[in-house]
């Protein structure tokens, strides 16, 4: 590698812009503009200069990604530097590896790992690869827009080691395919997109990226990102094969089965495999295992009976994989787990070698915002053993089911188990839309990146810090005391459980009188209506929190916020008038001391359903969004047949709600 050198000025004898001294309290409040947080950072001072002052060097052979860091520095007004430049600006210098990068090599994650070193002639950013030069400057811009204007440009002189703590991190699905710069600024640097597999019209087996998802596969590698093809669950893929390979369809077994006993498949998968690793910048693909074979199993031949269905499904891909290294050897594999897949991972995991990567995955378990613990004992086990283990986890309110979420603590809480249970990578799903989420996602961001770096209170002074707030305490204050009774709504599935068959209806088994106690979770899954909260001091504490949070809406004077407060205090009040009604209606009856506050109370929980039904599309609107689609409707629906169904159970009581 070609490098330009710094030269410093103290031996030109040429003038330098006067550093200027920064207080703590000044380099504090500085830092809150970086995230996510460096580990190591200290800012001894800084300079204002023109941008015109400013000049960056990097090496003459630079690659794409380390190109694009130079690129987004040269967009704050600095120019690009030469071996004649005028040796009287102030000098921004990328080197790559090299001996002053060595010493980064001992850090975890050391190819994502940089410095950025105060020397008297400007700041030199030092990395091991190029992502990590991308990531030395995402600090430094972050630092030097915060307090830049089109004529001045602030820069603070620091010194900056920094790493990641997971390796991947990033998100699959939805629209991440769009608003991959706005998560490559928070150094996430892995996206997943379901592809598409099947056959061609000459009956052969077929993989191709979807064009809408080209234009990041062509930008990833700039942004420091790994764009990986997914192949969808097998079982759903199945059917679109068996016309050409009718040996594959399943004896027995739920539909979309698949045969693992033929050679077959592997062939089909080897195909599929070698066509998303002949793309450029595909170096890894994703097989997701079978989802869901609705109790009714795999194949039932007499090959496939002889061992484990999951084994099988395992063993098939790691033979498709094999096949394709043929052709690709650099090829890398990664398989997603699956609750169908739950009871047999432990096995599954013993057929895998070392270089093969994991994401678990369960629908039920890792689709969810519960305060409880998210990986079971035999996770954490693999991945202490060497495993390469990483999480698909919900980053949302609930999944398709769009409700505002600013709550800090939640992902705090969940990054704190990964890190302690040895997870590598981070995989989250966010619905509808990322930026519906942006708050959570950047909270993933943080500390997926660095755990012991904020704690959610320093996170939330931050967030609001880099938005540009007006008051960030009030800001921090509101979505601590908010983002507890959302989680503890959405942690107790309220009231998008009502979509599912288990545990059914609340109305209906508020009638039957079959709702469960405070805190009551069925098999570990199902946490309706209000599995979340343990006791009724809890629920009335919730309650309070919520009217505090509208008042610091209110005072805050910013709408998003405003309508998040009034939509959480809503669903908490319904549940508050939920549990009262289930203290005094009775299958055969209510007592008629009780019939007037059984009205309140059945009046209260269709008013506050009703509220969320009016704000949630006054919510959605000030949404950051790509796209002029509405997601709202679905849980308006919901929430409409919940009023309609409560209404009728007071009706059959003789009650007229007030």
């Amino acid at each position: 590698v070609t490098f330009l050198v710094l030269i410093t000025l103290s031996k030109t004898g040429l003038a330098m812009p006067e550093v200027l001294p920064v207080s703590s309290t000044e380099a504090r409040t500085w830092a809150m503009y970086t995230v996510p947080l460096p580990k190591e950072m200290k800012i001894t001072g800084k300079v204002r200069v023109s941008p015109s002052q400013v000049e960056v060097f990097a090496p003459l052979d630079a690659d794409v990604t380390l190109r694009q860091a130079v690129k987004e520095l040269l967009e704050i007004g600095f120019s690009q530097g030469n071996k004649t430049s005028a040796r009287d600006k102030f000098a921004i210098t990328f080197v790559l590896n090299g001996p002053e990068a060595q010493a980064l090599k001992s850090l975890k994650n050391s190819d994502q790992s940089y410095e950025i070193r105060s020397e008297e002639a400007g700041l030199k950013l030092i990395g091991l690869t190029s992502r990590g030069l991308y990531y030395a400057s995402k600090t430094l811009q972050q630092l030097i827009k915060a307090r830049s204007t089109a004529s001045t440009a602030e820069i603070p002189l620091l010194n900056v080691i920094d790493w990641p703590d997971m390796e991947d991190r990033g998100l699959w699905g939805t629209d991440a395919f769009i608003v991959y710069p706005w998560l490559a600024d928070r150094k996430m640097n892995y996206i997943e997109q379901i592809s598409s597999v099947g056959l061609d019209k000459a009956g052969k087996p077929l993989a191709q990226i979807k064009p809408s998802h080209m234009p990041l596969l062509m930008n990833a590698r700039r942004y420091g990102i790994n764009f990986v093809p997914v192949v969808l669950h097998l079982e759903q893929v199945g059917p679109r094969i068996f016309p050409s390979y009718p040996m594959l369809k399943g004896q027995g077994g739920a539909e979309g089965a698949i045969c693992y006993s033929r050679p077959e498949i592997v062939d089909v998968l080897a195909d599929w495999l070698v066509q998303f690793g002949s793309y450029p910048g595909v170096s890894e693909v994703d097989v997701w295992m079978s989802e869901n074979l609705h109790q009714k199993g795999g194949c039932t031949c007499p090959e496939c009976s002889k061992t484990d269905r999951d084994v099988l499904e395992a063993r098939a891909i790691l033979a498709g994989w094999r096949k394709a290294r043929k052709t690709l050897p650099n090829l890398g594999l990664r398989i997603l787990t699956s609750e169908e897949t739950e009871d047999g991972n432990e096995l599954v995991f013993k057929e895998l070698p070392r270089e093969v990567k994991v994401w678990y995955y369960h629908s039920l378990l890792t689709y969810d915002a519960s305060e409880r613990p998210m990986l079971r004992q035999y996770l954490a086990d693999f991945a202490k053993n060497g495993g390469w283990l990483g999480v698909c986890p919900s980053i949302c309110a609930t999944v398709h089911w769009a409700s505002p979420f600013t709550c800090a603590d939640f992902v705090y809480y969940r990054l704190q188990e990964f890190h302690k249970k040895g997870v590598r990578g981070l995989l989250g799903y966010t619905t509808p839309r990322v930026l519906y989420y942006r708050y959570l996602v950047e909270a993933a961001a943080e500390w997926s990146w660095n755990m012991q770096g904020r704690t959610p209170e320093e996170f939330a002074l931050s967030w609001a810090v880099r938005n540009r707030l007006p008051d960030p305490p009030k800001f921090a204050k509101w979505s601590s005391t908010l983002g507890k009774v959302a989680w503890d709504v959405y942690g107790s599935h309220w009231p998008s459980g009502e979509q599912r068959g288990t545990p059914g209806p609340s109305a209906k088994r508020l009638k039957e009188g079959t709702l469960p106690e405070l805190g009551f979770v069925l098999w570990d899954a199902y946490n309706l209506p209000w599995g979340d909260i343990k006791s009724e001091k809890q629920l009335d504490d919730d309650v309070a929190a919520a009217d505090e949070a509208l008042k610091l809406a209110e005072e805050m004077g910013i709408p998003e916020f405003y309508y998040e407060s009034q939509i959480v205090r809503a669903y908490i009040r319904s549940l508050k008038a939920l549990w009262e009604l289930r203290k005094i209606v009775h299958p055969n009856g209510i007592a008629p001391e009780n019939k007037k506050k059984a009205a309140e109370y059945f009046g209260v929980y269709e008013e506050s359903l009703q509220q969320v039904i009016d704000t949630l599309p006054k919510w959605e609107v000030l949404v950051p969004k790509n796209d002029n689609l509405t997601f709202t409707d679905h849980p308006i629906e919901v929430m409409k047949n919940m009023i309609s169904e409560m209404k009728q159970v007071a009706a059959e009581f003789g009650i007229n709600a007030k």
